[in-house]
């Protein structure tokens, strides 16, 4: 016979087990996310390209784009390969900072272009450069 203590740690484990599933976003929440969040700066995904933990000491890209992340000691990033493309034809590469599931900003990169960091909302004035397609 099963007792009522075995009863209720099994119930016990289960509910902590839900209780964290329900906690975390999935990763299709967090794309979702990252896709409005980039739309808001009108920018496009085409697809993920890597997702990491980063040191925030001396973190160059985002103290290129006037980020300050002097509060975080680290982040995580995922950064994202974009469907605008440089007049050049290069690539053009989106990267969003997180800090407990809370977006805290972001950077985009332009490949083989300096100084090749630039701030998310800065779209409109790399057409004007020339710099990348409308």
């Amino acid at each position: 016979m099963i007792s009522i203590n075995k009863i209720f740690v099994v119930l016990a484990f289960f509910c902590l087990v839900f209780l964290i599933g329900c906690s975390k976003e999935t990763t299709e929440q967090n794309h979702d996310k990252h896709f409005e969040y980039l739309k808001s700066f009108g920018w496009h995904i085409e697809e993920k390209v890597s997702e990491r933990t980063q040191d925030t000491k001396n973190y160059l890209p985002a103290s290129n784009v006037g980020i300050d992340l002097a509060p975080y000691k680290e982040i995580y990033i995922t950064t994202y390969l974009l469907k605008e493309k440089q007049k050049t034809g290069k690539k053009i590469y989106a990267s969003i900072y997180q800090f407990n599931e809370d977006t805290i900003g972001g950077n985009g990169h332009l490949e083989t272009w300096e100084p090749g960091d630039f701030p998310l909302n800065d779209k409109e004035r790399l057409i004007k450069e020339g710099t990348i397609n409308k």
